[in-house]
């Protein structure tokens, strides 16, 4: 991993501080008193048997949590924030970092070095051979697997990126890519970042590069398909805000009992009556003769056109056409 995929990494993924930092006293955790309880069990090594709490009973809906896919620098994470506000659903993009390192005892920065980042092929040969060399990154990539699994059974959760939507079930989940053009990209990167542009470009296709590699060797799936998600939003097109409506909406719009308005139905538009005719007569165009009508036909046109031709063809071949006599013709 790059010094400056590094960079734009903890740039980009680290939130401001929230209200609740601190609560979690001596855990490096952001506070879990909102978190649901299978993920605080599965936080401090506790496993499901034994377990007290008792579900409570409720309507299930179409969607039970919200997958956030995002490109470096479209703002997916201030997305999923605002859409996490708006449900009252928890959100999880670096809590995810916090929750594996306080499981691997490790500070929060020595984690994000394996944040969404793929083993290579000689890890995959060497792992069984030198596990006690590779084993920080398979240990995390281990957490993530089960962590995101008690995420997914708690529910009415939003996660960003991590390939959340590849391990969550399809039909419960509504999983969103969110996408802008580069230039904008760059330019809201190189402002969180503090570098420029040109640096900022090329740390955001770098940390892409990284991301679809990690899809792809983890789930075997192409991050930047849109069949893989529900919804695919451009973040500079639409704004932050409508973006983030659009995914409230898909929500609320699963959920039993949502009001729902049928389309009018589609139908054939209605042929226009001929007008009627204005009074009086109708002029009537002039009609020639079609080109393939009998020498007949012609003769008969001909004659209407020149009235001496039926004369000069009445006339003895031996004598003089009409047009040629004296007086009647042009001088000799």
């Amino acid at each position: 991993m790059s010094s400056l995929e590094t960079t734009a990494s903890f740039a980009f993924e680290t939130p401001s501080p929230r209200p609740d930092a601190g609560t979690g006293a001596g855990t490096g955790l952001g506070g879990v008193r909102d978190w649901p309880w299978s993920v605080v069990r599965w936080l401090f090594g506790k496993g499901e048997e034994g377990r007290e709490e008792q579900a409570a009973p409720r309507t299930v809906a179409r969607f039970q949590n919200i997958c956030v896919s995002r490109e470096t620098g479209a703002g997916g994470g201030a997305i999923a924030r605002m859409v996490g506000q708006r449900l009252g659903w928890k959100v999880y993009d670096q809590e995810l970092l916090e929750a594996i390192a306080h499981r691997m005892e490790l500070p929060v920065d020595d984690v994000r070095v394996f944040d969404e980042l793929a083993p290579s092929v000689v890890q995959d040969w060497l792992l069984p051979l030198r596990e006690e060399y590779y084993a920080p990154q398979e240990a995390y990539l281990d957490h993530l697997a089960k962590l995101l699994e008690a995420i997914g059974r708690a529910g009415e959760s939003v996660l960003v990126g991590r390939g959340a939507g590849f391990l969550m079930p399809r039909e419960t989940t509504l999983s969103v890519r969110i996408i802008a053009p580069i230039r904008h990209r760059a330019l809201r990167l190189a402002e969180r970042m503090g570098v420029s542009v040109w640096t900022a470009r090329r740390a955001a296709r770098d940390l892409d590069r990284r991301r679809a590699q990690f899809d792809r060797t983890m789930h075997r799936a192409v991050s930047g398909d849109p069949h893989n998600y529900d919804l695919v939003l451009d973040s500079h097109s639409l704004g932050l805000d409508i973006a983030a409506e659009v995914i409230v909406r898909a929500v609320e719009a699963g959920r039993p009992g949502a009001a729902r308005t049928t389309p009018p139905s589609w139908t054939a538009p209605i042929a226009a009556a001929p007008r009627p005719e204005a009074d009086g007569p109708r002029l009537a165009l002039p009609t020639f003769p079609p080109a393939d009508l009998d020498d007949a036909t012609n003769a008969d046109a001909d004659a209407a056109i020149d009235p001496d031709a039926d004369a000069n063809a009445a006339r003895p071949a031996d004598a003089t056409p009409l047009a040629d006599e004296p007086g009647t013709g042009p001088a000799d």
